[in-house]
C-alpha cells in the first residue's frame, strides 16, 4: 500500500486503525479510507444481495397474506368462489367469484387420516409467521448498519446469496402448494410440500454453516448480532422447517391413503415411523457431529411435542391399539428429547462454550479485521 509518494511499507489492520511498521506512523483507519479511497474486502455495498433481501421480504409478505386469507375466508373478499353454505357471505353481501375453492382446514377434514392433529396445532403457523417476520425485519435493519469492516450484511455474510435464493424458492413453493391443495391434487401437493421441507433444510444448513464460519469474529466483535441470528433466524427457521417436515409426512399419508388406496394402519406406520426415524437421527447428529453448528437451535423438539399432543388429543380415543401405543410412545420420546436437549445445551454452554479455542484468524473472510 502506498502511504506517501516515496516508500511502500507493510501495513496491518487492527481494531479500526492502520498501523505501519514505523514508530512515527499510526493512522486512523476510517480517515485513511476516506482520504485515500482505500478499498477493504466487504466494505462496499452489494446491490444483488440488497435486492434479494428486499425481494425475499416482499415475497414473504405475499406468502403470509395468501396463507392467512385462505385460512380465514371471512377476511378473504373475493378469493373464494364456492361456499359449503350458499347463504353464508362472510359479511360480503354477495358471492363473488375468486381464486380459491375451499379452505385448507376444510380439505384437511375431508382427507383426514388417523394421525391428523387437532385443529389447535395448526395455530403454530401464526407463531412461525410472526417469528419469521421478526427475522425479516432484522435482516432489513442489517442493510442500514455498518461495522468497522463494512456493511453488516456483507461482513459477516450470514444471509448470503445461496440462502436467500433457496429461501425465496421455498416461499414461492409455499404459495404453489396452496393452489395445488385447494384443487385437491394430492400427489402434486405432496411433492411440492416435500420440496418446501427440503429447501427449508438446505436454507437452515446455509444459516448454521455461515454463522459457524464467522462465529469466532462475531463472538468478539458482534455478540448481539450472533445471538440475534441464533434466536430469530436459526430457531425461527427451524420451527418452520420442523413443521413443514411433519406436514410433508401427513400430506404423504393422505396421498397414500386416498390416491394409492393404502390401508389406514399402514399409513400410520409410514407417517409415524418416518417421523420417529427423523427425530432420533436428528437427536443423535445434533448432539455429536453437528453440535458446534446447531448448539443453540432447540425449537424442533417443541414442534414435534406440539404435533404429537395434537394427534393424541384428536385420535387417541378412537385409535386402534397399535396406533394408540405408537402415538403415546412417540410423544414420550419427543418430550424426552426436548428435556435432554435443553439440559445438554445448558451443560455444554457452561463447560465447553463455543469459540473459546478459536482465533479470529480462523475466520477466512474477516481475519484481517481482528
Amino acid at each position: 500500500m502506498i502511504l506517501g509518494g516515496e516508500e511502500e511499507e507493510e501495513a496491518t489492520v487492527c481494531r479500526g486503525h492502520l498501523h505501519v511498521d514505523h514508530p512515527d506512523h499510526e493512522i486512523n483507519f476510517l480517515s485513511l479510507a476516506s482520504d485515500w479511497h482505500v478499498t477493504v474486502m466487504g466494505e462496499e455495498h452489494q446491490g444483488g444481495v440488497v435486492a434479494l433481501v428486499v425481494i425475499n421480504f416482499l415475497i414473504f409478505c405475499g406468502t403470509v397474506t395468501l396463507n392467512q386469507l385462505s385460512a380465514f375466508p371471512e377476511f378473504a373478499g373475493g378469493l373464494f368462489n364456492r361456499r359449503q353454505d350458499p347463504a353464508v357471505s362472510y359479511g360480503l353481501g354477495v358471492q363473488s367469484p375468486g381464486i380459491f375453492n375451499s379452505t385448507p382446514g376444510n380439505l384437511s377434514a375431508r382427507y383426514e387420516i388417523d394421525v391428523t392433529p387437532a385443529g389447535f396445532t395448526f395455530l403454530v403457523w401464526s407463531v412461525i409467521y410472526v417469528w419469521l417476520l421478526l427475522a425479516h425485519l432484522y435482516a432489513l435493519i442489517l442493510l442500514c448498519r455498518r461495522n468497522a469492516v463494512g456493511p453488516v450484511y456483507v461482513t459477516p455474510a450470514v444471509l448470503n446469496t445461496g440462502f436467500l435464493i433457496t429461501y425465496t424458492l421455498n416461499l414461492l413453493a409455499n404459495v404453489a402448494w396452496l393452489f395445488l391443495w385447494d384443487n385437491q391434487l394430492l400427489i402434486y401437493s405432496s411433492a411440492v410440500l416435500w420440496f418446501i421441507a427440503i429447501t427449508n433444510w438446505i436454507a437452515l444448513g446455509f444459516l448454521h454453516g455461515n454463522v459457524y464460519i464467522h462465529g469466532p469474529w462475531m463472538c468478539r466483535h458482534a455478540k448481539v448480532d450472533l445471538w440475534m441470528y441464533r434466536i430469530l433466524w436459526h430457531n425461527g427457521l427451524a420451527t418452520y422447517t420442523t413443521w413443514t417436515t411433519i406436514a410433508a409426512l401427513l400430506n404423504l399419508g393422505i396421498a397414500l391413503r386416498y390416491e394409492a388406496g393404502l390401508a389406514m394402519q399402514l399409513v400410520v406406520y409410514v407417517v409415524l415411523g418416518s417421523l420417529s426415524g427423523i427425530l432420533v437421527l436428528w437427536f443423535l447428529l445434533e448432539n455429536t457431529v453437528l453440535d458446534r453448528f446447531v448448539r443453540y437451535t432447540i425449537t424442533p423438539y417443541a414442534v414435534v411435542v406440539l404435533a404429537m399432543a395434537g394427534i393424541y388429543v384428536k385420535q387417541y380415543a378412537t385409535a386402534t391399539m397399535e396406533t394408540g401405543y405408537f402415538i403415546v410412545v412417540l410423544l414420550g420420546v419427543a418430550v424426552f428429547c426436548l428435556v435432554a436437549r435443553l439440559g445438554l445445551v445448558i451443560v455444554r454452554a457452561v463447560k465447553s462454550p463455543l469459540y473459546v479455542n478459536n482465533k479470529v484468524g480462523d475466520d477466512p473472510v474477516l481475519s484481517f479485521a481482528a
